[in-house]
């Protein structure tokens, strides 16, 4: 193996090597040190992504390939596993929490260069198996539930799957995604199988009913978990998926209605929660339908619009999601005066927020640009229309929750936030206002990513 493979390969054997060594410290040392040892080797394993910027792409093997894309993907995922680390706890008196929070990194960082479909499937399963197990720690009636509905799901979501990557095996004889293009009936039935499990994975409609259920009844980090490190993976599997057209004229079409459906339904039930935690979950739904959407259009802009919103839409719901952990069950009356309570926590809550919402100056804003922009350039004016609408319902719903945390109001102190916390929600914020003001690197990044 040359020194090009190694160092390829060198971020997922790194981020493996985190889950065992924090499952093997578990029992024996403090909850501390668990997940400093795992975010060190995890911490690690980015430099190592990092450092490869620019370089050659080794030579592809026979399940991955190391292409701006993976890399992309892997950066993007081990930088959304060291915020989700940052405010894990050890729910129940479990240290277990950092361990598995790496091993569903691991997941995605395999899932980002997923070229055959073995990788597809066992990334997607190792990064569930793993939420699963996170939902399920505090052992409290709520997180049984959010686990429950969560594996059943999950093992629904498998078997459909499985069974497409069987059917598209049948119609190419391949099992390496870039096989798969067009195809009969045959690959027909097994393209809407496998955009039925991705759909899962992604909180698609109608595949959807489990996350609002995480994201209020399971440990923050599990809906972290959900919300950013599986919805790079999947986001970007479905990327790779798409260029390779399995099925024909059935994938786009499934994905223009499970997005436009998720657009709509995730916003007009989130504008009717009061619950901070379940206005996440279901606005994390039509959040994915507006990259399946951009993705059912197709065009020259998609892959790059998916790449600029999904590092948008990251730091954003890691910054919400790392508060809430601090908060606790809340509803939108709670944020009262949280900015003149913990400026910090306040002021990172609302550019969330606002992040999310699409405005300026935000990376947001950013990624509702080239949203819009690449449903236009495609002239799929139906899927703007809708994306646009969805849009519109969710500007109402954060902007109320992001108005809360200015309002003056007497209230408990602050939540308590250790350095770990804070340290991520300035990077987050950085990640948040840097691209919305100055957006070419990002830009150029997602560009030559996207590029085949």
């Amino acid at each position: 193996m040359s020194g090009a493979e190694f160092l390829s390969l060198a971020p997922l054997a790194l981020t493996g090597l985190a889950g065992i060594a924090g499952m093997a410290l578990a029992p024996v040392a403090p909850a501390r040190a668990v997940r400093g040892v795992t975010a060190a080797l995890v911490a690690l394993a980015l430099v190592v992504a990092l450092s490869r910027a620019g370089a050659e792409p080794a030579a592809p093997y026979a399940l991955m390939v190391d292409d701006g894309l993976a890399r992309f993907g892997t950066v993007l995922a081990l930088l959304a596993g060291l915020g989700v680390l940052a405010f894990a706890r050890a729910e129940g008196g479990a240290r277990e929490a950092p361990a598995l929070v790496a091993v569903a990194t691991a997941g995605a960082v395999a899932l980002a260069g997923a070229a055959h479909a073995a990788v597809l499937f066992l990334g997607l399963e190792i990064t569930t198996l793993a939420m699963i197990a996170l939902a399920v720690l505090p052992r409290t009636a709520e997180a049984a539930e959010a686990g429950y509905k969560l594996f059943l799901m999950a093992g629904a979501g498998a078997a459909a799957l499985l069974l497409g990557l069987a059917f598209g095996f049948a119609d190419s004889g391949s099992l390496m995604l870039d096989a798969w293009a067009g195809g009969g009936p045959v690959a027909a039935v097994g393209a809407a199988l496998v955009l039925a499990g991705l759909a899962f994975k992604f909180s698609l409609v109608p595949f959807h009913m489990w996350t609002p259920d995480l994201f209020s009844g399971a440990p923050a980090s599990a809906a972290a978990m959900a919300g950013a490190v599986s919805k790079v993976a999947v986001g970007i599997a479905l990327l790779r998926l798409t260029e390779a057209a399995p099925g024909g004229a059935a994938w786009p079409l499934g994905l223009a209605l499970a997005g436009g459906a998720a657009a709509i339904l995730g916003n007009l039930v989130a504008l009717r929660q009061e619950s901070l935690s379940r206005m996440l979950g279901y606005s994390t739904i039509a959040h994915s339908g507006y990259l399946a959407l951009v993705l059912a259009a197709g065009g020259g802009l998609a892959g790059e619009a998916l790449l600029v919103y999904l590092a948008a839409y990251v730091p954003a719901i890691l910054a919400a999601l790392c508060v809430a952990a601090a908060l606790g069950p809340v509803t939108r009356d709670d944020l009262r005066g949280l900015v003149h309570r913990q400026p910090l926590a306040g002021a990172a809550m609302a550019l969330a927020l606002l992040s999310m919402a699409g405005l300026p100056p935000t990376a947001g804003f950013i990624g509702k640009v080239y949203l819009f922009s690449a449903l236009a350039a495609a002239e799929a004016w139906a899927l703007l229309g809708v994306a646009a609408l969805g849009a519109a319902l969710a500007f109402v719903y954060y902007l109320r929750f992001a108005v809360a945390a200015f309002a003056s109001a007497e209230g408990a102190p602050g939540p308590t936030l250790g350095w770990p916390a804070r340290a991520a929600l300035v990077v987050a914020l950085a990640a948040l206002v840097g691209p919305g003001l100055y957006p070419e690197p990002l830009i150029a990044l997602a560009s030559a990513a996207a590029l085949p």
